[in-house]
């Protein structure tokens, strides 16, 4: 039998490309060395023009669903209509320059995964470091932090912000449970939308990739993945309104 494995002079490059087309070879390589400057890298250049495409239709979110939070929160219906009006362009500000924080929103993410792992790992009698963890969750994030923002910016983009009406709207656009929950059903939407092809492709490279950079034991592994891959959307569904 052939084993899948990878030197450990392997450069990131190569491993961020093998972590798409061949996850064995990436995580033998990650192993041995765990690189992750160039799949950061790759992470923020994708995800941050992705971020960027969504700005209109954010925006346009933000006009359209303004009349509806000043209804439901009281202390934007205290506010004279001059506030209620600052309120909307300062929003509308922070939707337009949001897309600079992603490199920051993405590492941290990436660091917080990597603990949760941490913590899989020694429960699991696994062996890889911190560092070993991290530098697999960087460059897993090309699949869910990188690729899948750049194409719903891709598509927001081609359907034109007009079409957005509601943060629904946004989240639905890749393929998921998402877009048959009802329209006041935005909690069920959230938690439906974490079951499009870029999270579950994550959550296998998640859980096969902590079983072989690690060691760990699968049943650990597989909770892991799940708990690492849907627990922001599960705490964002909570929060939506």
């Amino acid at each position: 039998m052939v084993i899948d494995t990878a030197p450990p002079s392997r450069n990131g490059l190569a491993v961020a490309w093998d972590i798409i087309v061949a996850p064995r070879t990436a995580f033998a390589a990650l192993r041995e060395r765990g690189t992750w400057i160039a799949a950061f890298a790759i992470v923020c250049v994708l995800g941050t023009l992705g971020a960027y495409l969504q700005v209109p239709a954010g925006q346009h979110i933000l006009t359209t669903t303004f009349a509806h939070q000043i209804a439901t929160d009281p202390n934007l219906a205290a506010m004279s209509p001059e506030k209620q009006k600052q309120a909307l362009e300062f929003g509308s500000i922070a939707q337009r320059y949001a897309w600079l924080a992603f490199p920051v929103i993405a590492i941290v993410g990436i660091a917080f995964s990597a603990l949760l792992l941490t913590v899989a790992v020694a429960i699991g009698n696994g062996t890889a470091s911190y560092a070993r963890l991290f530098a697999l969750c960087a460059n897993i994030a090309i699949i869910n932090y990188g690729i899948a923002y750049l194409i719903i910016g891709l598509l927001a983009m081609r359907i034109g912000a007009e079409s957005f009406g509601s943060s629904r709207d946004l989240i639905a656009l890749l393929p998921s449970p998402a877009r048959f929950a009802p329209e006041n059903a935005p909690k069920l939407a959230t938690l439906l939308s974490a079951l499009n092809p870029f999270q579950l492709w994550s959550f296998v490279l998640l859980m096969l990739g902590l079983r072989d950079v690690s060691g760990t034991r699968m049943p650990i592994a597989i909770a892991a993945a799940i708990i690492v891959t849907f627990g922001s959307t599960l705490v964002a569904a909570v929060l939506v309104k």
